[in-house]
């Protein structure tokens, strides 16, 4: 675990953490692209689909 400096108010966080205690900034944008198992849940969804479908 490392530390680094809050953006908004200076204040030393976990690089784990995502949003600063002191302030509340988020640290980490959330929802950005897709996971391992956004993609994989995807395909089964997909696979599924085309089984009731074909």
């Amino acid at each position: 675990m490392a530390l680094m400096r809050c953006p908004a108010c200076g204040n030393q966080v976990s690089s784990n953490a995502t949003t600063c205690p002191q302030c509340g900034h988020p640290l980490k944008k959330g929802g950005g692209g897709l996971t391992f198992w956004g993609v994989v849940g995807a395909i089964i969804v997909a696979v599924i689909i085309i089984s009731v479908v074909g």
